[in-house]
């Protein structure tokens, strides 16, 4: 059962004194009704201390008191997975090892460091939910199942690492960048040194580390050329940015409703009254899917304001999710 810490606030009042003093404790709280993918929280299969694990077949997991999905996940020829793939990995900054400047990286080191990141959850502060799951969309493979029909109240969901790197910064992030591409220029405007900054998020300020970041694209998610951060997708595309992911419920063979949830998205993009909001997602947040209806089967798919000359979702088809509370 996942453990969740609530903060519990002791006021402490005195009489006569106009001051109140507060202590602030830890207390962890199960939720009984929650599917999670912890090891000994009815799943049997877990990947490695901070690793990631792609199953060999579609897999079960149970709520603690009742309740079982089934996810579905295959492995592709090229490296890359389908449906849910497992993983507690928290890396939250671009890969050292393919930064510039330094030696070329082989195949294998590039390999390496982006699914390093694509199997990392992005959050602010160390994520604190154990085991979760990495999700690949294609076509409609990306799919969990239930024993029997049920609402599906909640999912926990959240960026990989890889994600929010390109939707933040893009595919090189240097000290300088060139607005009519949008894109971040490994050289100084006279074109004689590296235009070096820190890695984000990393705290240690020594010079002697900056760098010009580059995150790789191994899998060629974005057709061969470099992912524009998400705020220049207008001047590039003619387009706000924006990322979203729609779930399709489904009771038998037919379909009960969608709901959509943006994994990050530019002011004016929504409808009246969300017109405003603008956000990427660097958190785990709750999507309520209960409107579904009750449902035997959920579809993910994904889209976003990044697309090909063919219409073509550029941006790479990864989300991470966990937490499925399951109601009746």
């Amino acid at each position: 059962m996942k453990q969740i810490k609530t903060l519990f606030v002791l006021a402490s009042l005195i009489l006569a004194v106009s001051s109140c003093k507060e202590q602030v404790h830890d207390r962890l709280t199960g939720f009984p009704n929650d599917v999670t993918f912890n090891e000994g929280e009815g799943i049997a299969i877990t990947p490695d201390h901070l690793d990631f694990l792609i199953p060999d077949a579609p897999y079960k997991a149970a709520a603690y008191h009742e309740g079982e999905v089934t996810m579905n996940v295959k492995r592709n020829s090229d490296g890359t997975h389908t449906g849910f793939a497992l993983s507690n990995k928290n890396y939250r900054s671009y890969p050292w090892s393919t930064a510039l400047p330094g030696a070329e990286p082989s195949a294998a080191t590039v390999k390496a460091a982006a699914d390093s990141s694509i199997f990392s959850v992005y959050t602010r502060l160390p994520s604190q939910l154990g085991t979760f799951t990495v999700v690949r969309v294609a076509g409609d493979d990306a799919y969990f199942t239930l024993d029997r029909p049920r609402v599906v109240e909640h999912v926990l969901i959240a960026n990989t690492n890889y994600n929010f790197m390109l939707l933040q910064y893009g595919s090189v992030y240097s000290a300088r960048l060139d607005a009519p591409t949008q894109t971040y220029q490994p050289m100084d405007a006279s074109g004689d040194a590296y235009a070096i900054v820190r890695n984000p998020n990393i705290p240690d300020a020594s010079t002697a580390k900056f760098r010009v970041w580059q995150m790789p694209d191994p899998y060629n998610f974005g057709g061969g050329g470099d992912f524009i951060r998400m705020e220049g997708h207008e001047a590039v595309y003619g387009e706000k940015g924006w990322v979203k992911i729609v779930a399709q419920g489904y009771l038998g063979s037919s379909s009960t409703g969608e709901s959509t949830f943006y994994l990050g998205v530019r002011a004016g993009v929504l409808p009246t009254p969300q017109e405003a909001w603008q956000y990427l997602q660097d958190a785990w947040s709750p999507w309520d899917l209960s409107a579904l209806g009750k449902v035997d089967k959920v579809v993910f798919r994904m889209d976003s304001s990044d697309k090909d000359a063919g219409g073509n979702m550029r941006t790479p088809p990864y989300f991470c999710l966990d937490g499925i509370r399951l109601g009746n």
